[in-house]
């Protein structure tokens, strides 16, 4: 029974772990471009990192089951890493500005297909605006008042400022 691989084992293990690394570096860069082109608000940017997580961590984690048997190392995990770095510090520029440029024309686009329901939308606020609407509070000034009530209300009042 052997406990520990030989080094050559990790080593290749080591260099092929990069790859993942590259996948969730570009990942990194398309969600975050994305979100922020979009918003820049603080729960579309939570939402961003919720959603960078869990896709970095399933990545990981099926690597993981399949080429390492589900062993978690170290090494593994640093290499990982190394490659979401390296494309993050070398293409993420890049990346950023392809992203950035698609996701301004899918939002002209979206925003070209919905523009009749805004337009519905719109008409039917103005129409809406226009059915009048009775206030209970003008109703209740108008109100003629008889004169046994104003006098307890004058002595109310005169009561409560002392």
């Amino acid at each position: 029974m052997t406990y520990a691989e030989p080094l050559s084992n990790q080593v290749l293990m080591f260099i092929r772990s990069i790859g993942p690394g590259v996948i969730i570096g570009l990942i990194y860069d398309v969600i975050f471009t994305f979100f922020r082109t979009f918003s820049n608000k603080r729960a579309v940017i939570i939402a961003a990192d919720i959603t960078f997580s869990i896709i970095a961590t399933l990545i990981s984690f099926f690597y993981m089951i399949i080429y390492n048997s589900g062993t978690v190392r170290l090494n593994i995990i640093i290499a990982e890493i190394i490659g979401a770095v390296a494309i993050h510090m070398t293409m993420g520029r890049y990346i950023a500005k392809v992203v950035g440029y698609a996701a301004k024309i899918i939002g002209k686009t979206v925003g070209f297909i919905f523009s009749p329901l805004g337009f519905i939308w719109n008409k039917i606020k103005a129409l809406l605006e226009k059915i009048p609407v009775k206030k209970p509070e003008k109703e209740m000034k108008k109100r003629k008042v008889p004169f046994k009530e104003k006098k307890i209300i004058n002595i109310l009042k005169i009561h409560l400022k002392k």
